[in-house]
């Protein structure tokens, strides 16, 4: 796949990307983050090591400046998280001269404000009405813990809030499952929506918001890692499923019921770990050709393996189709290299 390849043939250079499982890989990382954004760092953490491992890999069969791409990329988030890091440290530093927590309600301006936090299910947000330096009003708009927390301990806090006309650090709450978490998190949404009536209040600037929330995001709730959990046993069923139907020659590989009868028919039956020819076929399904090549000098090609599978699989066709695709994908790095020379 080249560049190039995107001006004058963009069908073309769409299909080549498809077929490379680094491609996908990071579009599923993507789109993930897109739909659980509490998850980015731990994707950023899964595509980073999956790409290095890849990319490791294919240099050390190779060559080629993938990894020097991939450092850069690495430099960056670090340079760019230390960056950020200051500006935090810096803006929450002035920001305990300018809260709005107990006395402090004397900052905030008469309005009607919206805050948000994190509870124990997910984001809480509530809406505060302040007129002459006391809190009036508070409203729950969006609270996901009711099924964890029973529903008095919110409003005993919220009532608090209203008699004292300002926010104070909440009591201990009930043995209830996420209680802490939940009272934090609803304090968290008050003090950020009373943050929002007091002037020229510290706020960090736009790199660092920007960075934090690509690249980090909020800490995961439980839904989200129940939905991480799902996501990626679907993509593991998905990926090496796609991974035969895209490569010319290699879809036989999908129907293998890992029965091993066809090992017990093969007169070589192992070679270096690997079980023949069932192996063969399972690192097929997985895209590693190379490897598949490597271990196609012990198969003698008697075909006895197709005579006995069930649904009729060779070793012998699995090893060419390997065979083949290691062919095109050495012929595309010698015209991209040619390209770039």
């Amino acid at each position: 796949m080249t560049w190039s390849k995107l001006l004058h043939d963009p069908a073309g250079f769409l299909w080549d990307a498809i077929r490379i499982r680094g491609v996908r890989l990071t579009f599923y990382l993507i789109l993930a983050a897109a739909l659980f954004p509490s998850s980015r760092f731990i994707l950023l953490i899964v595509l980073l090591l999956t790409l290095a491992t890849l990319w490791i890999r294919d240099y050390s069969r190779n060559g080629g400046r993938r990894l020097l791409y991939l450092a850069a990329a690495v430099g960056f988030l670090v340079i760019g998280y230390g960056i950020a890091r200051l500006n935090v440290d810096r803006v929450d530093e002035l920001r305990l001269a300018n809260s709005p927590w107990g006395a402090g309600i004397k900052l905030v301006q008469d309005g009607v404000y919206r805050g948000t936090g994190t509870g124990f299910r997910g984001p809480i947000v509530v809406e505060v009405e302040v007129n002459n330096h006391r809190i009036k009003g508070l409203k729950t708009l969006q609270y996901p813990d009711a099924i964890s927390v029973e529903d008095n301990e919110i409003a005993v806090f919220s009532r608090e809030i209203l008699e004292k006309g300002r926010l104070e650090k909440p009591a201990e709450p009930g043995f209830y499952r996420g209680a802490t978490i939940t009272l934090t998190g609803y304090a968290t949404a008050v003090e950020s929506a009373l943050s929002k009536g007091i002037p020229d209040y510290p706020r960090y600037n736009l790199f660092s918001s920007m960075f934090f929330d690509a690249f980090l995001g909020s800490a995961p709730s439980r839904v989200t890692l129940n939905a991480l959990a799902i996501l990626f046993a679907a993509f593991l069923v998905f990926e090496y499923a796609l991974q035969s139907m895209l490569t010319p020659g290699t879809g036989r590989s999908i129907n293998c019921y890992n029965c091993a009868t066809c090992v017990g028919a093969c007169p070589v039956k192992e070679a270096e770990g690997v079980q023949f020819p069932m192996g063969l076929v399972l690192l097929t399904r997985l895209g590693n050709y190379e490897r598949v090549t490597e271990l196609s000098k012990y198969c003698v090609g008697c075909g006895r393996c197709a005579a006995k599978c069930p649904i009729g699989n060779s070793g012998p066709l699995v090893i060419a189709a390997a065979f083949q695709a290691c062919h095109d994908l050495r012929r595309k790095q010698e015209l991209q290299q040619e390209d770039t020379a």
